[in-house]
């Protein structure tokens, strides 16, 4: 297949569904994945994509957000491992509040097959559709408002004061960066705010984050690094976050493989 051909055809798949795989297009195009990544390349230098680890997708205007299934496929073992975890801070009749990251949705499945009696708080759509067709060990609630299609999830206003209703046992968050200098981040307001709003209405906050969010910062800056309990990561930091860590009261558990 001519290169013209190919750019066409990930052309019309970034159109379709906002991203495209690496490995998916290989196999589509029976290519080495060497090739596709060079299109992808030629094709962000003419402006028509963006690339990102093991793929590329569509920016929309005013939102730097990855599409929920190009995320879905990013670090699979470091997040089964991290949620795996994450069973160690729950109990029976506990009341969790998830967020909507792919992080969470790994955490959630752990917790359904865990057979734990919870309540789960989430404005996930797909954390939702999990819980629903699980079986009965999870008492869900989800938060209405407005629904983003990029990122799966409900957020705005009403999420946050829907949320307001609640105080949880614990939450677990996964934003997109963060560093010690500015703190937690996200790359759209209302997905901001509703984190923000977990960790104000739970007693227990966990920020579960592979390692390469650590060390940049998104546009949207929110608070509540200082008030985490734990950090989860899948590998080790630098010497300068176990001080940060040490100096805040935050325990940093590591996933490592």
């Amino acid at each position: 297949m001519l290169k013209i051909e190919r750019q066409n055809i990930i052309e019309m798949e970034l159109n379709k569904q906002g991203y495209v795989l690496v490995p998916a297009m290989s196999e589509l195009f029976r290519c080495s994945e060497e090739t596709v990544r060079r299109d992808l390349k030629e094709m962000e230098s003419e402006g028509r994509l963006v690339r990102t680890h093991g793929g590329a997708y569509l920016v929309e205007k005013f939102d730097k957000s990855y599409p929920t299934n190009l995320r879905k496929s990013y670090y699979q073992r470091a997040k089964e491992r991290m949620a795996h975890q994450a069973l160690n801070y729950v109990k029976d009749n506990d009341v969790v509040m998830l967020d909507s990251s792919t992080t969470c949705l790994a955490i959630a499945e752990a917790f359904i097959k865990s057979g734990k009696s919870l309540t789960i708080i989430t404005n996930s759509l797909l954390i939702c559709s999990l819980c629903n067709e699980s079986q009965s060990n999870i008492n869900l609630i989800c938060l209405g408002g407005e629904f983003r299609r990029r990122t799966t999830s409900f957020t705005n206003q009403h999420t946050v004061d829907m949320l307001r209703h609640y105080h949880a046992d614990s939450c677990f968050i996964s934003c997109p960066k963060l560093t010690r200098e500015y703190g937690l981040s996200d790359n759209h307001l209302s997905e901001a705010n509703v984190r923000a709003c977990m960790l104000e209405q739970s007693e227990f906050k966990l920020l579960v984050a592979d390692h390469t969010k650590f060390n940049s910062s998104a546009n949207i800056l929110f608070p509540g690094i200082e008030d985490l309990n734990v950090i989860m990561t899948d590998q080790k930091l630098d010497n300068e976050w176990e001080t940060y860590a040490k100096t805040n009261d935050i325990i940093i558990e590591y996933c490592i493989e």
